[in-house]
């Protein structure tokens, strides 16, 4: 496993803390990488369960799970802080009923009844976990979900990826009013095959709303 993120690593230009998204968009081709070239598994299993009108994916890439969502019937938002990402994203939507948005997950203001989090909490630094939580309470409705892929659980090197788990990431929102709703425990590999680790998706929703 190790070895395969080195090389991930590689591919993308990047170094061991250090994140240019921009200059790795400008040479990721699809099904590379942590670029699946279709809708996230995890995302496919859990989406007859959600319900609502708007979604937003943040750190979008190309926006297959933004499609998969708007084909559901969502009014999709797709929103990624690379400009190239967002215009390979728009490629891949052409009419779909899904807005690709540039811009700074953590400046961006608006309400969704639900919010789909694939592997962007893991793409962080830990220092900025807190202030992903806190910024999920200003973004989902009173009456709507987050639903998070928590991913990779068990790794314990250096990311990103970095390490998940339920204990953390419920640590992380139950302080802002978030309640488990529902968990779906995946088999290992299930988001990614060639990244063989625990992936469990959960549905989260405001404490006193449930």
């Amino acid at each position: 496993r190790m070895q395969l993120w080195s090389t991930v690593l590689r591919v993308l230009g990047l170094r061991q803390g250090m994140t240019d998204w921009e200059g790795m968009w400008k040479t990721l081709e699809p099904g590379e990488a942590f670029d699946l070239g279709t809708p996230s598994p995890c995302l496919t299993a859990i989406l007859p369960q959600l319900t609502g009108r708007s979604a937003l994916v943040p750190g979008a890439g190309r926006a297959y799970d933004a499609i998969a969502l708007a084909e559901a019937g969502f009014d999709t938002v797709a929103l990624d802080i690379s400009k190239t990402a967002c215009e390979r994203a728009r490629e891949m939507v052409g009419t779909r009923n899904v807005r690709v948005l540039e811009g700074d997950f953590f400046a961006h203001s608006a309400k969704y009844d639900l919010i789909w989090d694939c592997t962007f909490l893991c793409a962080l630094p830990p220092a900025m976990r807190q202030e992903w939580a806190a910024q999920y309470e200003k973004l989902v409705a009173a009456d709507g979900a987050l639903v998070t892929m928590i991913f990779p659980i068990g790794k314990t090197t250096q990311g990103p990826p970095f390490g998940l788990s339920f204990d953390l990431v419920k640590s992380l929102l139950e302080p802002y009013g978030f309640a488990a709703d529902t968990v779906l425990d995946l088999p290992p590999g299930t988001h990614m095959a060639k990244m063989p680790f625990g992936n469990t998706v959960v549905v989260w929703r405001r404490a006193s709303s449930t």
